[in-house]
């Protein structure tokens, strides 16, 4: 029975996805329990999960916002959303039980980084896969990196995989590519 969880973070690019082949021959199915995390940014026009009005002696306090969405529609948005990039994970989801692995998913919204270490720390995983783009000096400065604000605030480890460009039509390899 896999008592190990590995957390492989991806964007919905084929650029993160080609982390998978390395996840599929480097760990053991036996071993691990995959967790494929999906960060997304926040819905646009809404701010937090909806809120729920205060009611005073027959009174409900915060509903006189007239620029706020229904929180009942507010709910949809997210929930749908989350419906929606939880689908978009099954490709990967599949690819990975038929190696043996068992497959948690797990959406979060907000900023990439802290939600990676987030789920890392709050799952208590053994060590997180991921794609980077290996962007280095004034690029990374401008840019950001969540890989390296990932490896710099966890005590986890973590592997990263610099993918290269995929061609439009091409798939990715079944496999990771062998040395030699």
């Amino acid at each position: 029975m896999a008592d190990r969880k590995v957390l492989v973070p991806l964007d919905g690019s084929e650029f993160s996805r080609q982390v998978l082949p390395y996840v599929r021959s480097l760990l053991d199915p036996a071993a691990y329990v995959v967790t494929l995390l999906r960060v997304a940014s926040t819905p646009e026009g809404v701010t937090t999960p909806p809120p729920r009005p205060l009611a005073l002696d027959g009174w409900l306090l915060g509903r006189g916002d007239a620029d706020r969405t229904h929180p009942i529609f507010q709910s949809q948005v997210w929930d749908g959303l989350k419906a929606e990039l939880r689908a978009n994970l099954e490709p990967e989801v599949n690819l990975l039980a038929q190696a043996g692995f068992a497959v948690t998913t797990v959406v979060r919204f907000g900023d990439a980084a802290e939600e990676i270490i987030d789920v890392a720390e709050s799952e208590d995983v053994a060590m997180v896969v991921m794609a980077t783009h290996g962007r280095s000096g004034l690029e990374r400065l401008v840019m950001g990196s969540v890989a390296a604000a990932v490896l710099r605030r966890l005590h986890i480890p973590v592997m990263m995989v610099r993918p290269q460009p995929t061609v439009v039509g091409e798939s990715l390899p079944a496999e990771a590519p062998t040395a030699g």
